[in-house]
């Protein structure tokens, strides 16, 4: 199976640390948001991925190279001008050729959902699109997803092309679709899925499905909802590593003399230096160090980055 990976957003509301860091590579929990992402697609059986390219693109080459590490063979779409999730996505169209159906995700969205699951009931219901819909309880601007939860058919998005006033979910940027895409979607042009793809797709009658799914989903959109899902994930630790075949972080550097207050996560290869704090709500990757005396709390330090003095938040 194929998978197309959005990774060529700007990521304007994290900036200034998107300055500095693409959003995809965003750790979480050490590990980078699109590495999550491809160990799920993995999952499903996905051997095969297509990666869309505009900000930082040389720093997720580095990062993903060819994937090969990850059980995932990937190929790389620039865009010099970014398309849109529609125009990104039909500009590789070739790469699908005879596919009966793809995965599509979006490279800052982190899950811990079975996608494989995903699949399976996207070919039972004879869909031409099934949407992965999270129903949180804090995002009621979000909610723009209508469900007829008889079939689980979609029968609007933004309330187009109908609204009945049912139900509505979030979409969270992960999805299963089929070829019929794209004749929907102009090849060379800049356009949105929703807009050129799924809304005149289900005004034709094609049948977009819906699946609401349990258990965790984040988007990287805020500064705040990037730092709160590492606590939130932090107890789980052991059980979502485990489940998408990676070692618990560990083997850190740590002085003797250093206080860790959980929760706290330092990565392999880290360095805590003599009388410094790290946590409560730390997190340092793999390859930073943490300089004696400093203090680090409520604060993601990225990989290879120095910590010095009291710091908080995204450190880059």
């Amino acid at each position: 199976m194929k998978a197309m990976i959005l990774a060529a957003g700007l990521g304007t509301r994290l900036r200034p640390a998107t300055d500095r860091v693409p959003k995809p590579l965003f750790p979480v929990l050490g590990v980078p948001a699109i590495e999550w992402a491809i160990r799920a697609l993995a999952g499903a059986g996905v051997t095969e991925a297509a990666v869309n390219l505009h900000h930082l693109p040389a720093a997720i080459v580095r990062a993903l190279g060819s994937g090969e590490r990850l059980g995932v063979r990937l190929t790389y779409s620039d865009e010099p001008v970014i398309l849109g999730t529609g125009g990104g996505l039909s500009a590789v169209r070739e790469f699908f050729r005879g596919e009966d159906a793809f995965l599509l995700h979006n490279g800052d969205a982190f899950s811990d959902w079975d996608l494989a699951d995903l699949v399976a009931r996207h070919r039972e219901s004879g869909a031409a699109a099934t949407l992965a819909l999270s129903d949180p309880e804090d995002r009621p601007e979000a909610r723009l997803v209508e469900v007829c939860h008889a079939g689980n058919r979609v029968v609007g998005i933004r309330g187009r092309p109908q609204d009945r006033g049912g139900p509505r979910y979030v979409y969270s940027g992960i999805a299963v679709l089929g070829p019929r895409v794209f004749d929907f979607l102009p090849p060379g042009e800049v356009s949105c899925l929703v807009e050129r793809g799924l809304i005149p797709m289900m005004a034709a009658g094609i049948k977009v499905c819906g699946e609401v799914q349990g258990g965790l989903f984040c988007d990287i959109g805020t500064a705040a909802r990037y730092l709160d899902l590492q606590w939130e994930l932090h107890p789980r630790m052991p059980s979502l590593f485990a489940a998408r075949g990676l070692p618990v972080p560990g083997g850190a550097e740590v002085d003797p003399t250093a206080t860790v207050i959980e929760p706290a996560v330092i990565c392999r290869g880290a360095r805590v230096g003599a009388g410094a704090t790290v946590g409560p709500r730390a997190v340092v990757c793999e390859g930073a160090s943490v300089a004696p005396g400093a203090v680090v709390r409520d604060a993601v330090v990225f990989p290879g980055v120095a910590a010095e003095g009291p710091v908080g938040g995204i450190v880059v």
